[in-house]
């Protein structure tokens, strides 16, 4: 889980899967700045303590103004591997990458990032995290003539991709100041603009989510969280 639009490196745990939801308001736009208001709607599955895999559907919302014909929308699988786990001295350190066999996204993340966390007092702690967005990516150019799975590749610069909506391009960090891990405020800035929110908890694996975006424009979301690993207690009582 990261802040409001970066990631963190906060480890993960074995077995859990999320699903989730977001809107992103059409000025801050990732696919058609300006014209559409946008729903992210994602799942993210913890396969071990240091690798997750995050799959999103960017879905564009129509209006009268800029209408919407397309289905599922984009489609994007991104691999999040942690390189070190976070000790008394040094941060956790994670790297997010897109699967290249990405054709058309506009949610592309290549990124390396740092989390640490500094305890306040029994009930408040600070999680902070600082990354570095890459302004080239690798993906495969697919016409009629590449129908290869495994060819045309290319190095592209970010900036001149169609999508060039600089998302966590260049420097990005952000702070969480947390409440006994029920509630928390949020500032970041996400390598384009500063934003500020807060998340509420209101049960063990629902949370909440709303956001100002450089502040104007309101985003929200949630997401629930179960562990596929856990037996459900209704079925622990019958083997009782």
């Amino acid at each position: 889980m990261g802040l409001i639009n970066i990631p963190t490196a906060n480890p993960s745990t074995d077995g859990f899967f999320r699903i989730g939801y977001n809107y992103n308001p059409r000025k801050y736009g990732l696919r058609r700045t300006g014209r559409n208001d946008e729903q992210v709607f994602f799942v993210n599955l913890a396969i071990s303590k240091r690798l997750e895999i995050n799959v999103n559907f960017l879905k564009l919302i129509s209006n009268d103004k800029s209408g919407i014909k397309d289905g599922l929308g984009d489609r994007q699988i991104d691999i999040r591997y942690l390189i070190a786990k976070e000790s008394k001295t040094f941060p956790a350190i994670a790297l997010i990458m897109s699967s290249p066999f990405t054709i058309d996204a506009a949610l592309l993340t290549h990124v390396i990032v740092a989390t640490k966390h500094f305890d306040l007092s029994t009930d408040w702690s600070l999680e902070t995290s600082l990354g570095y967005g890459s302004p080239y990516f690798v993906y495969r150019d697919v016409n009629l003539e590449n129908v290869d799975i495994f060819s045309g590749f290319k190095w592209e610069k970010k900036s001149d991709y169609v999508y060039n909506n600089g998302y966590l391009v260049g420097a990005f960090g952000g702070v969480n100041l947390k409440y006994k891990n029920i509630v928390g405020l949020m500032a970041e800035w996400d390598s384009q603009k500063a934003n500020v929110g807060c998340y509420v908890k209101p049960w063990k694996r629902l949370t909440l989510q709303g956001a100002l975006l450089n502040g104007n424009q309101v985003m929200f979301g949630g997401s629930y969280t179960v562990s596929l690993l856990k037996t459900p207690k209704r079925i622990e009582k019958l083997h009782e």
